[in-house]
């Protein structure tokens, strides 16, 4: 198992799959938290 986590294949595969979720984090639409925040700001108000 150590071999497994040290070896070059399995560092490449972790980095990309990082690098994506960062990626899909950053990149995402901001229009869905836009929704989200205006309907507890509605709450508020009432």
């Amino acid at each position: 198992m150590h071999s497994l986590i040290r070896s070059d294949l399995f560092r490449n595969f972790m980095s990309g799959f990082l690098l994506g979720a960062v990626a899909l984090v950053a990149l995402s639409p901001t229009e869905g938290s836009d929704t989200l925040k205006s309907k507890i700001e509605a709450i508020y108000k009432a």
